[in-house]
């Protein structure tokens, strides 16, 4: 079988403006789809995380700046001028998408404001990660993951059984709202096909939070989990469910994740030899075993502290109940079933030598998707970028010495 040789968004240009966290990695995700994306930074104050990340390199590069920003290209205009201002217009409205992650009204300070932009080019997709929403009563305060986290009852969500708070230590409002603008960019896109027209697409963090955090995060809270234990009746274990079954568990050489609750219920039993369990008023039906829950976990924890972890996983696999070991991050690539699907791959980046990066998790049959290494200082492609658009050596020349474009010192 010959492999495929175009991707999904082959001939599709973005363009963004973008920094941290959500709007790189929305960017990156429409470049592995196969965009050409184009990322136009300012000359005075280029994306913080080129200075930022525990691993750096030269030239404001390092591997988590690489991780949200590889296969792009990089062009610096100073948007403060009026002709860095043209420039960057042109630039959007020759694209298929302009994507950013600015406050409410930063973009429209540039001249990228979406009417203005959409009487130029009327395909034109435009995403917009806030933090509160285009407009409303916080939409000009400063948003980022932690506090939407806070905002949204998820720091209440992780608290301990002594009662105290917790921030999920990922970037998880960052990255289901790049991940949400993704979706939006693809279903516009697919929309023009039909219709001819672009559109735009507001993203707040707070909607694409709290859509995340909703299902098993904060319906607990806003509605019955089972009608035999009305909502004010609730143990107080429960209202994180259904969060709380899910533990780790200390084995003798190790830990494992599982989920007491999950079925099937008999399987747990046959595995830790506690066929007693079946026949427990306590834990024999679901909602006793929901009553019940601090006592099952200790139960349950005092069984798997028995074995080591392999013999453990070895027994939870023959009775078919889900539970895994808790490896180290950098064991995560060690793992069978990442290296059999070709999760991690491995690639030499000039300025960082040899980084670790995730495959593309998308596997299409008839599609190529694929890691582009390519990455550059602020402003590394910006004569190859503005030379597209029309502009000479000459111009370009003349621009930079105006201050107007600006290319690092090691890309001149």
């Amino acid at each position: 079988m010959t492999e495929p040789e175009i991707s999904p968004l082959t001939g599709i240009k973005v363009v963004e403006i973008t920094s941290i966290y959500s709007g790189p990695m929305a960017g990156m995700m429409l470049g592995e789809l196969g965009a050409q994306v184009v990322k136009v930074e300012s000359p005075h104050g280029p994306d913080p995380l080129r200075s930022g990340g525990l691993a750096g390199g030269p030239d404001g590069v390092n591997s988590i700046f690489y991780s949200l920003n590889r296969g792009k290209r990089f062009c610096a205009i100073d948007a403060k001028t009026s002709r860095g201002r043209e420039l960057l217009f042109d630039l959007v409205t020759e694209a298929d998408v302009f994507i950013h992650n600015m406050r409410p009204g930063k973009a429209e300070l540039l001249g990228l404001d979406y009417d203005l932009l959409s009487a130029v080019n009327p395909g034109l997709i435009y995403g917009a990660i806030t933090g509160y929403g285009p407009d409303g009563p916080e939409a000009h305060l400063p948003a980022y993951d932690y506090v939407v986290q806070a905002k949204l009852g998820m720091v209440d969500y992780q608290r301990d059984r002594e009662g105290r708070g917790d921030l999920v230590r990922q970037v998880v409002v960052d990255k289901t709202s790049a991940n949400a603008l993704v979706q939006g960019v693809l279903a516009a896109l697919y929309m023009r096909e039909k219709s001819g027209q672009g559109q735009k697409i507001d993203i707040p963090m707070v909607a694409a939070g709290l859509a995340f955090l909703w299902p098993d995060g904060l319906a607990a809270a806003h509605a019955e989990l089972n009608p035999a234990i009305p909502l004010e009746q609730m143990p107080p274990w429960l209202e994180s469910a259904p969060g709380s079954f899910l533990v780790v568990l200390k084995t003798r050489d190790g830990e494992i994740a599982t989920g007491i609750l999950l079925p099937p219920w008999d399987g747990l039993c046959l595995a830790l030899e506690r066929t007693d369990w079946l026949t427990d008023e306590r834990f024999s039906e679901q909602l006793g075993r929901i009553l019940n829950l601090p006592e099952l976990i200790t139960e349950v924890s005092s069984e798997v502290a028995k074995y080591s972890t392999s013999e453990v996983l070895a027994r939870f696999e023959e009775h078919d109940f889900a539970a895994g070991k808790v490896v180290t991050r950098r064991e995560v690539h060690e793992d069978p079933t990442v290296k059999h699907l070709g999760l991690i791959s491995e690639q030499e980046v000039p300025g960082l030598g040899q980084v670790r990066q995730p495959a593309p998790m998308w596997m299409f049959s008839g599609a190529k998707t694929e890691i582009t290494t390519s990455l550059n200082s602020t402003g590394g492609d910006s004569r190859e970028v503005l030379g597209e658009l029309g502009i000479s050596d000459g111009e370009f020349e003349r621009l930079q010495n105006e201050g107007v474009v600006f290319v690092a010192p090691s890309d001149q």
